[in-house]
């Protein structure tokens, strides 16, 4: 098999990294296109409805019968279910047959008159999903979901009504409804946003991370410049830069009081800039669409120019420059490069932004990139971006292009390996460049879908990589200072055949979802068939 497919040596682990990425186009083409720092936890309400074949609101007559294990064969009766009322029919009357009670397998505990949404599938018979209760707020919001326009800032406006509703269901659908919107509508719907409960919400320490990233990212298209001081504030404080004062006066009072207050002092400080900087992504992204270019002296003190930044704290800074590069016209594109320039300082970090660099063309970092290559260690994850930075560097006209193709022919002599495996991803477009724009032009505001999703599937698969491996440390001599030197190729580069490549990844998928096929079957707590 391997002689009739031609497979290199290295296929599995070059196999497994385009799996990978494939995988990540996927789910970033999506994310792409919808808000950008959200998080879909689940289906929404109106996919639950929209999915099913009959969905009625009924409320609970009887409980299920008690099973009694101590009786095996009891098991291969036919289950009795609980039995339920039909109040209101809200999709799919022509299936019930005027039915006005039905039997559903539910093992809750809820008393009678509970009301409950239901949805059935229809396959010759109707199959009934898990029953989920319904508060009266609920039910009165499910009712409405049908007459909601499909899409748009109309449907939002609806929604933005039930953020941090007190029922816990109402609130959620709120929120996964806006995670699924598309940016764009979420730009549409601005001049109707409640920008004063945005403000109130994001200040609030009661309001959950993921709920406080929307909130940050509406504020970011409907925030006033007055609004910049609570996001500079949130971004600067720091407890480290805090806690000496505050432990010089709680030791003064614990001479008279408590001798427990330093700790607890402590504590209160870190917990708050940790709450502060748990939506850091979204939190940058707002302040500088309200600040501009003049809010990145801030960032690039606070986090990227700062040796001593944690890791997630640099994630999601670049999350949000990567945001701005490829969403707005807020950031010259040459002021985004300085500040990305930052994070090759940080040896943990810098594999995760030569995509960036890549993609928005930067070929002046080229001979630092090359110098780094040189005192990486051979399993080094930063080698592999290298090369696929000059994979397309080369493909530039004049001096840019053979400058990179005098670096590759080194690369190919440092490490083949390395070179072979970068040559995949240009080969599958995932390199692919974004124009520069004219000088004191920003970049444009507008991407298409796969570029986005190409550049984001880059810098995601070394992001994933890197988070389950240490980076090898470099060596501490003073290589390569030397600008590089312009040679012709020697060797023409072959690319990847795009057959093998799609084919195998559709197999790998394929073997995945047998796989969690396998092991999710009967699994699912709505289903008729199973247990809870």
């Amino acid at each position: 098999m391997r002689r009739l497919l031609h497979l290199s040596p290295n296929f599995p682990s070059q196999f497994v990294a385009l799996l990978v990425a494939f995988v990540l186009v996927a789910c970033v083409n999506r994310i792409a296109t919808a808000c950008p720092f959200c998080s879909a936890a689940q289906r929404t309400l109106t996919e639950e409805i929209t999915g099913s074949d009959v969905a009625v609101i009924a409320s609970l007559v009887e409980a299920m019968p008690e099973v009694d294990f101590s009786q095996p064969d009891s098991f291969d009766e036919a289950p009795q279910g609980a039995k339920f009322h039909i109040e209101e029919v809200i999709a799919g009357a022509e299936l019930l047959g005027g039915a006005s009670d039905i039997e559903v397998v539910y093992f809750g505990e809820d008393q009678p008159g509970q009301k409950f949404l239901i949805t059935a599938l229809y396959d010759r018979k109707l199959d009934w999903i898990t029953p989920l209760p319904l508060s009266d707020a609920a039910i009165e919001y499910v009712k409405q979901l049908p007459a909601l326009p499909p899409a748009g800032p109309e449907r939002l406006e609806f929604f933005q009504e039930h953020f941090e509703n007190a029922d816990p269901l109402i609130a959620q659908d709120a929120y996964d409804e806006f995670s699924r919107a598309p940016y764009k509508d979420i730009i549409d719907l601005g001049p109707r946003m409640q920008r004063e409960k945005l403000l109130e919400w994001i200040d609030d320490p009661r309001v959950g991370p993921s709920s406080r990233r929307l909130y940050l990212t509406m504020l970011g298209v409907c925030g006033q410049p007055e609004d910049i001081p609570l996001l500079e504030g949130m971004i600067a404080f720091d407890s480290s830069i805090i806690e000496p004062a505050a432990a010089v006066m709680t030791g003064a009072a614990a001479i008279a009081g408590s001798p427990y207050g330093v700790a607890i002092a402590s504590d209160m400080l870190e917990a708050e800039d940790r709450r502060k900087k748990e939506s850091l992504d979204a939190l940058v992204a707002c302040y500088l669409r309200l600040k501009g270019p003049e809010g990145l002296q801030l960032i690039n003190e606070r986090f990227l120019g700062n040796p001593d930044t944690e890791y997630k704290y640099m994630h999601a800074t670049i999350m949000a420059l990567r945001f701005h590069g490829e969403e707005t016209d807020v950031l010259p594109r040459e002021a985004l490069l300085t500040s990305m320039r930052l994070a090759l300082d940080h040896e943990e970090f810098a594999d995760q932004v030569i995509p960036d660099l890549t993609r928005w063309q930067d070929w002046e970092v080229m001979d630092r990139l090359m110098r780094m290559f040189r005192a990486s260690a051979s399993d080094d994850w930063i080698r592999q971006p290298v090369a696929s930075y000059l994979i397309v560097a080369a493909e530039e006209p004049g001096d840019v292009g053979r400058r990179a193709q005098a670096a590759l022919e080194e690369v190919k002599a440092l490490d083949p390996e390395a070179y072979h495996r970068a040559q995949s991803f240009p080969g599958f477009g995932f390199f692919a460049t974004v124009g520069s724009p004219a000088p004191g032009q920003s970049a444009g505001g507008g991407v298409s879908e796969t570029a986005n999703a190409d550049e984001a599937a880059a810098a995601s698969a070394t992001d994933d990589s890197q988070s389950v491996a240490t980076v090898a440390e470099a060596g501490d001599g003073h290589v390569g200072d030397a600008p590089l030197a312009a040679a012709e190729p020697t060797e023409p580069m072959q690319a990847p055949s795009r057959l093998l490549i799609i084919g195998g990844l559709v197999l790998g998928v394929l073997v995945l979802l047998a796989v969690f096929a396998a092991l999710l079957k009967g699994s699912d707590p709505r289903s008729t068939e199973g247990g809870p």
